[in-house]
């Protein structure tokens, strides 16, 4: 049986008539620092976009979604919801959006030492070079990933790993995502810190150190990688190995969208766990 490549990407293209085009600024109401990655999208439109390290963002979308609503959101902030027609006023008399940063209340976490925990690699292991699925000419916020099925609660989460098959967008930047499970899909973010990444290595096994963050997870959930940085002109590709053992790939094209599976391909996301 002959597999084909997946490869999983945004390709959109409109044209220029019949467009809105807005730039804008996302600040922090109090202190007025930029927020960088932050989600700004059309809900549930396959439109949208990511601000770039500096907080700056500009985003394209089709006249006919005027009335639609635009989402904007960030970890660590309250969210903001406009109608599109709105947005766009509002920007052409000042072109900062400011969000509020969020009061969140964080449970305890008590590690023991009296008994050594066990450790696992856990989700999608393969280092296929036949099937592989990434980032290639993607739109800001562009997201895939797997479910991880945990053995125990709580499970603490020290590293990431995945096998990269080709890397030409060495400029790319990436968030980790992990999220809880609704209907079978990713619904809200788990953690309240931006894990933000580069891949230099150009193939083979990528491993990202996640000590730092303390992640405990008491459930399955959902690990994916979005893509919230990328050169002007959106060139080179990110590709991992994929393969059809596991959990089936779960994908949006840009922030805000709905979520969708991809048959049975699972992208190779892994992480190892402490229980």
């Amino acid at each position: 049986m002959k597999l084909s490549t997946l490869i999983l990407c945004c390709l959109f293209s409109f044209s220029a008539f019949g467009q809105t085009k807005v730039n804008g600024i996302i600040l922090n109401a109090t202190t007025m620092d930029p927020i960088p990655y932050v989600n700004i999208g059309i809900l549930n439109k396959k439109k949208g976009t990511v601000s770039n390290k500096f907080g700056e963002f500009t985003l394209e979308s089709p006249v006919e979604y005027i009335n639609d609503t635009i989402k904007i959101s960030s970890i660590g902030y309250e969210p903001k919801i406009f109608i599109l027609r709105d947005f766009i006023e509002k920007l052409k008399e000042n072109n900062a959006i400011k969000l509020l940063e969020k009061v969140t209340e964080l449970n305890e976490i008590v590690i023991s030492n009296k008994k050594k925990l066990k450790e696992k690699i856990l989700g999608n292991k393969t280092k296929s070079k036949i099937m592989q699925g990434g980032f290639s000419n993607a739109e800001l916020g562009n997201e895939l990933g797997i479910k991880i099925k945990i053995k125990k609660s709580p499970t603490y989460i020290t590293k990431f790993h995945t096998n990269v098959t080709s890397n030409t967008g060495r400029e790319m930047k990436f968030r980790l995502n992990f999220y809880d499970i609704e209907k079978g899909l990713p619904k809200k973010k788990l953690i309240n810190k931006n894990i933000i990444f580069s891949i230099d290595s150009i193939e083979g096994l990528f491993t990202l150190d996640l000590t730092e963050y303390d992640i405990v997870v008491d459930n399955d959930f959902y690990l994916t990688v979005e893509l919230v940085g990328n050169n002007e002109n959106k060139e080179g590709e990110v590709l991992f190995s994929a393969g059809l053992l596991g959990n089936a790939t779960v994908t949006r094209w840009t922030s805000q969208t709905e979520w969708e599976k991809l048959g049975s391909i699972g992208i190779g996301f892994s992480v190892t766990a402490e229980y």
